[in-house]
């Protein structure tokens, strides 16, 4: 697995930042001596952000550190995501919320929008894993979008898949990033446009976890366009 290929990151880019901070204090740069530094940099943001938005509600629930670990288990292999686990449960008893802005930051500095929209999707499996979303996990999410400069529209609807709506419909037009009143032609161009954004294919070289989120996030939009065409007609 590449995901270097993924995320386009610069050789080096953490060790400078408050990423490579975080690692140093807590971890221990001599975890990444190897070939890979900038993938493992990568993970380890991942971790961060994981951990704050577990402890977002004021609970840290069982369901949501297993959904990290099996994510990172299957997607990592067993022998690597363990010592990543153990990472994870240093940082989980640490607060990073004060470094939350500079985090993404340099995350936004290092990483394509396809990348920075993946981070927001698994950060909502995290959420949704002990099967409901809560308002405080929202509020983070929103806020780390905000910071990874993913567009409102994007955020609701990647948002739109996971929480639960009582107007499917509804549901089906915010993840087509379109409302009641667009015409068929807006609703075309919308879905084309979201087609092209989140297609699997463009994710390259990546571990068969990463590429099955962007495939939910795929099929989601393939559904809401044929129930809102099915509303339209």
């Amino acid at each position: 697995m590449s995901l270097g290929k993924w995320v386009g990151i610069g050789a080096g880019w953490f060790f400078g930042g408050p990423i490579g901070a975080i690692i140093g204090y807590y971890i221990g740069k001599n975890f990444f001596n190897g070939k890979n530094d900038n993938e493992k940099a990568y993970e380890i943001s991942l971790l961060i952000l994981a951990s704050l938005v577990i402890k977002a509600d004021g609970k840290v629930r069982k369901e949501e550190l297993n959904y990290v670990k099996e994510f990172f288990t299957r997607t990592f292999g067993q022998v690597k995501s363990k010592k990543y686990f153990e990472i994870f449960n240093k940082l989980n008893k640490q607060s990073f919320e004060s470094k939350l802005r500079v985090i993404c930051l340099q995350l936004t500095q290092s990483i394509n929008h396809a990348s920075r929209l993946q981070i927001i999707h698994f950060l909502f499996g995290v959420a949704l894993s002990d099967n409901e979303v809560h308002q405080q996990e929202i509020n983070l999410i929103n806020k780390i979008a905000t910071y990874l400069n993913v567009s409102p529209q994007d955020f609701k609807s990647i948002s739109a898949m996971f929480t639960k709506s009582d107007n499917l419909i509804e549901k089906y037009y915010q993840i087509l990033e379109v409302d009641k009143t667009s015409t068929l032609s807006d609703i075309k161009k919308s879905y084309r446009k979201l087609v092209m954004k989140y297609h699997p294919d463009k994710l390259q070289g990546v571990s068969e976890d990463i590429v099955k989120l962007a495939n939910e996030k795929f099929l989601s939009i393939q559904e809401a366009y044929e129930k809102v065409l099915k509303h339209k007609s």
